[in-house]
């Protein structure tokens, strides 16, 4: 198999990149800390403030590489390939259990000097989550913020809270804003596990990577 060295990842691609990430975590502790969880004491008195703040810069950081992906990067990302993704994801993991091997779709054509194939498939489905979760994220934490502006989300909180078990309609947005934060820290780790594997960790540092190529 021929291979040659590529850019990959532009450097705004990465600065955001990593960005996201360390504000992220940051986002991640500090909530935990406001929500009084597993005893987690970050900054004590400046712990809201912090997590605002932070969160804004998070979202900023969010609309910038949605911005990039939706222009530059829709080909590998667009929603007609999310039952391409899920087909190659079921070939995955019948592989991991044993059945057949299945090929590494990606590619670089050297004459064309573009990819044939730049992702690993299931990696559609983990933008398109990544992008429902920060969204839903983002909004909810937008809403406990601002609590006047968004008095009518609250509203809509009292009025089904109720079913969930919650006690007021902020409770309700409170509850919903954790658990997708959850589930964000578990797409994440699925993302970490896979970048590994899949062996693309290095070139979001590097922004090259060495890639198969067609002649």
């Amino acid at each position: 198999m021929k291979t040659m060295e590529v850019n990959r990842h532009s450097l705004f691609t990465r600065v955001v990149h990593w960005s996201i990430v360390i504000t992220g975590i940051i986002l991640g502790f500090t909530g935990l800390e406001i929500g009084g969880h597993y005893g987690i004491r970050f900054l004590g008195d400046n712990v809201t403030s912090t997590h605002v703040y932070v969160g804004l810069v998070f979202g900023v950081l969010w609309v910038m590489f949605t911005y990039y992906m939706l222009t530059k990067e829709w080909k590998w990302i667009s929603l007609s390939r999310i039952i391409y993704s899920l087909k190659f994801l079921l070939a995955e993991t019948r592989a991991w259990f044993g059945g057949p091997h299945i090929e590494d779709p990606r590619a670089y054509d050297p004459k064309k000097g573009e990819y044939v194939e730049k992702i690993v498939p299931t990696q559609v489905m983990v933008w398109w989550g990544y992008f429902v979760l920060a969204v839903i994220i983002g909004f909810t934490g937008l809403a406990m913020a601002f609590k006047d502006f968004f008095s009518w989300v609250f509203a809509i909180g009292d009025a089904i809270g109720p079913i969930f078990g919650a006690e007021s309609g902020y409770a309700f947005v409170r509850a919903v804003h954790l658990l997708f934060m959850y589930l964000f820290a578990t797409v994440m780790i699925v993302h970490i596990y896979a970048v590994i594997i899949f062996g693309v960790l290095k070139s979001m540092f590097t922004g090259k990577r060495e890639e198969k190529i067609v002649e």
